[in-house]
């Protein structure tokens, strides 16, 4: 797994499936949506498209769940070609979205396609959507493909819910959501 910053163009000069989130516990959920796009052995190279913990206050998330290392393991793991850590920082944090989609994850990224849950928000104070990248697919010659929740217990799985079960002392539940 290659670890780039998101700033340079990725080396690959072929196609990428990109899978974007702020993976901060990589969850089942987490874990269905990157395995999504590492299972295909193509042409197209994995990108994992997140967030450097530096990113953190931006991203309203102090309470981690993974260790950076761990989190790296996880996705090398989970069979991740290239790693894009972006920091988010109070230049990158202003990026509109159409800019964010047509700098990084076309020109840089070199994605065909895009993969993410339904929730996606990107670029300034997460105007991006999931709605702007299908909007934007011809333009941009990306397909996004929108990958649903996974659910435990009838609830979706998420970050939050996983802190709230550790805070709670609910290990049980914090460890079946995190299994993929």
């Amino acid at each position: 797994m290659i670890v780039t910053d998101g700033l340079s163009e990725i080396e690959y000069k072929g196609r990428t499936r990109v899978v974007i989130g702020k993976f901060d516990g990589i969850h089942a959920g987490h874990q269905k949506l990157i395995r999504t796009v590492t299972e295909h052995k193509d042409l197209l190279k994995s990108v994992v498209f997140t967030f450097t913990f530096a990113s953190e206050v931006y991203l309203n998330n102090v309470n981690r769940i993974l260790s950076e290392d761990e989190r790296r393991k996880k996705f090398e793991e989970l069979g991740t070609d290239y790693l894009v850590e972006y920091e988010l920082n109070d230049s990158t944090a202003r990026m509109e979205p159409e800019e964010f989609a047509r700098v990084l994850l076309r020109d840089r990224l070199h994605a065909a396609e895009v993969y993410c849950g339904p929730d996606l928000s990107f670029g300034y104070k997460g105007r991006g959507n999931v709605e702007l990248l299908r909007s934007m697919e011809e333009e941009l010659g990306i397909k996004v493909i929108v990958i649903d929740k996974v659910k435990y217990m009838g609830e979706d799985i998420s970050s939050t819910r996983i802190r709230e079960a550790i805070k709670n002392g609910n290990m049980t539940d914090a460890e079946n959501m995190l299994r993929g």
